[in-house]
């Protein structure tokens, strides 16, 4: 279980401040809380947060302006206190006028939503005990998310056994995953901008030699007066064009495309394979390849042992 559970909150023109713990006794300084929040990113875009402070990890959870902050006990399970910690937030009354007692009953649940997580606790669940039968009994051979471009995967073959919004099946089945019943496989990628969270993405090509984004489109195009090949710029309004060979005029319509290049106005490169850029539609943000290889999506499926159980059954 968690050692420690500290409010901390933002102040714009004090910078970091310190309100209630948990346990009595328990302490945190004003360094601390703000390496807590500076684990959120430079303009606190991250909702969960890691940082270790050499007398422990710490998975916090932002909502502007509150952080609540867990200290870990060693070799325990960051990723679980995260779901758990995502699950109390929603209980948690973040304008309460007590916080003493509130974060004292957050901490006590917190640690209820531990127990309850636990693989014993999680396979009493009568809606749990029905999704994992059905697998056992080749019902459902994998749980799919529909939806990967968004921030929030949705299970609907989970949905129809599991309580709760997208957000807790989600939780509840990566809960299965900890508990070694379900093991998740990567599915599909899903973006969200690191400066904004926003997952509104607008592809776009680029030059591979300069990187500018300035480029026109050359049609490699076959002239049915000379039959031989020619080249041109072909913009919306142009009706026709001129061979480079023969002299004719064309119509566009009567034109046979052989191939596009892609001629860069700023360095003169042409290239038939332009690079393809993501950005992100609010802010504009380019993504970079860390920012597109981190999101992948994931499904589940059951574990090893849970397959051969199911084997022997057959």
């Amino acid at each position: 279980m968690p050692r420690e559970m500290h409010a901390i909150w933002w102040d714009d023109h004090l910078g970091p401040m310190v309100g209630r713990s948990c346990p009595e006794g328990a302490s945190l300084s004003v360094e601390e809380a703000l390496r807590i929040f500076m684990g959120h990113g430079i303009n606190q875009e991250a909702k969960i947060g890691y940082t270790n402070l050499g007398r422990g990890l710490v998975v916090s959870i932002l909502i502007p302006p509150n952080c609540i902050a867990v200290l870990l006990n060693e070799n325990e399970d960051p990723q679980v206190v995260e779901r758990n910690l995502l699950r109390l937030v929603e209980e948690m009354n973040l304008n309460s006028s007590h916080w003493e007692s509130e974060l004292s009953r957050a901490f006590d649940r917190l640690n209820a939503l531990l127990s309850e997580s636990s693989k014993d606790e999680i396979l009493a669940r009568d809606d749990v005990r029905r999704l994992v039968n059905d697998m056992m009994d080749g019902r459902i051979e994998s749980i799919e998310p529909v939806h990967v471009l968004r921030q929030t995967d949705r299970y609907p073959i989970a949905s129809q056994y599991l309580s709760g919004d997208d957000e807790e099946v989600a939780r509840t089945l990566r809960d299965l995953e900890s508990a070694g019943i379900l093991v998740a496989k990567s599915h599909g990628r899903k973006l969200t901008c690191t400066r904004c969270s926003s997952t509104e993405v607008v592809a776009g090509l680029a030059c591979p030699n300069c990187n500018s984004t300035d480029l026109y489109k050359i049609y490699r195009l076959h002239c049915p007066n000379c039959g031989q090949v020619t080249q041109s710029v072909i913009v919306d309004n142009m009706e026709e064009i001129s061979c480079q060979h023969c002299k004719a005029a064309i119509p566009v319509q009567e034109l046979k495309v052989l191939g596009i290049e892609m001629l860069c106005n700023s360095c003169s490169t042409a290239t038939p394979d332009p690079l393809i850029t993501l950005t992100c539609a609010s802010c504009g943000k380019r993504f970079s390849s860390l920012d597109i290889l981190s999101g992948t999506g994931l499904a589940f499926e059951l574990s090893p042992a849970g397959k051969k159980e199911r084997a022997e059954k057959a």
